[in-house]
């Protein structure tokens, strides 16, 4: 119990866990979403946690963490990326065309 215990304390917002439990605050994902977007947000709903999309069976899934959507029927797809890989074949980063790829299947 006690290795339990330790495992949790050790956990931050980059944990899965966390980072879906602390999203789950409506109060705390809307003052995020303003925050970083410099909008004002009145409510929002919780659409889907863990939701996967797979286009077809030639191309890549995706999971997402959680998607919500505000009182404009605004759709955000919140997502926690600790790294930034490098591509070892170009040696360019990762992420920007995994973000776009993501909103391209959102699309």
């Amino acid at each position: 119990m006690q290795d339990l215990a330790k495992k949790f304390e050790n956990l931050t917002i980059q944990s899965d866990f966390i980072f879906k439990k602390v999203m789950s605050r409506k109060r705390i994902c809307i003052h995020l979403l303003e925050e970083l977007l410099q909008i004002k947000i009145a409510d929002i709903n919780y659409i889907e946690a863990e939701k996967s999309l797979e286009p077809d069976y030639t191309r890549r899934g995706i999971r997402l963490d959680i998607i919500v959507e505000d009182d404009k029927n605004t759709h955000y797809n919140l997502e926690m990326q600790v790294k930034n890989n490098k591509n070892p074949h170009t040696k360019a980063f990762v992420l920007p065309k995994r973000s776009r790829y993501y909103q391209a299947l959102l699309d």
